[in-house]
Order: C-alpha cells, then structure tokens, then sequence
C-alpha cells in the first residue's frame, strides 16, 4: 500500500511539473541544438528546445528541453527588428565550450541579448581573443 501512495504522489508531482507552463505563454521558436551549452547560472544538454514568452512583465524567456533541463532566462537587452525571416540562436565559442549570447524570435520581430556568463568573461579573458560565434537556426513560429 506504501508503494502504491508513494507512485502515486510522483506521479502527481510529474503532471503538476509538466503543466506548469502559463496558458497564456506563446511559443516563440523551436531549434535543435547539437551541443551541450551554458545559459543563465546553468549548463543545458543538446536536444530540442522552445523559447517561451511567458507574458510576465519583465518578459523572461523559458528554455526548455524535454524533462532533461529547464533554465529561467532573464535577456539583458531586447531590440526590435523589422520582418526576421528566420529564428536563430547565437552562440559564442571558446573550444569546445558553448555560451548562448542571442535570441532572434519571427514570433515577435525581437533579438534579446543575454547578460555575459562569468565563465565566458574568465575563457575571453585568458584566451585574449573574440569567441567564435555558432548559429543554430530555428522553425518558424506563427505570428500573433
């Protein structure tokens, strides 16, 4: 009977994690990314990922992967563009390290810069040289 309580409560707590995403929440851009990368204060896996606008007044941006990760993004500057054909994700490089620095949604006409990773300012400073910069291309979400 324990086990069957304890299965049960997991099993809520599941669907309650999964649904957690606001109704009112629009997609802006799907994109596979074939590298593992650092985003926010945490590293993500590579797979398939969703850029969401929750609609919260400060505009935060949800990454999200599956059930393998989940990072809360704060851009640091969002510039709008006219007409961006195609959603992208720039990454900048150093060795085998990615770091995200860019997202172009169609959704919205919108690039959002992020705040520099600690580590990235430590690997520029020490290489002393630019990053080389990554793009991964995403599909095109529908318009509002």
């Amino acid at each position: 009977m324990k086990n069957y309580a304890a299965i049960t409560l997991l099993a809520c707590v599941a669907f309650a994690t999964l649904g957690a995403t606001p109704s009112h929440a629009q997609v802006l851009m799907k994109a596979y990314v074939p590298f593992s990368f650092r985003a926010g204060g945490g590293t993500l896996p590579a797979g398939d990922y969703s850029i969401i606008e929750t609609g919260m007044t400060s505009e935060p941006v949800l990454l999200r992967a599956g059930l393998r990760g989940v990072e809360l993004i704060m851009p640091n500057t969002r510039d709008l563009r006219n007409r961006i054909s195609t959603p992208k994700l720039v990454f900048h490089r150093y060795g085998d390290e990615y770091f995200l620095a860019e997202m172009w949604t169609s959704a919205d006409d919108s690039v959002r810069t992020l705040k520099v990773n600690p580590r990235e300012r430590q690997l520029a400073k020490v290489a002393g040289v630019s990053p080389e910069v990554a793009v991964v291309y995403g599909e095109l979400a529908s318009r509002r």
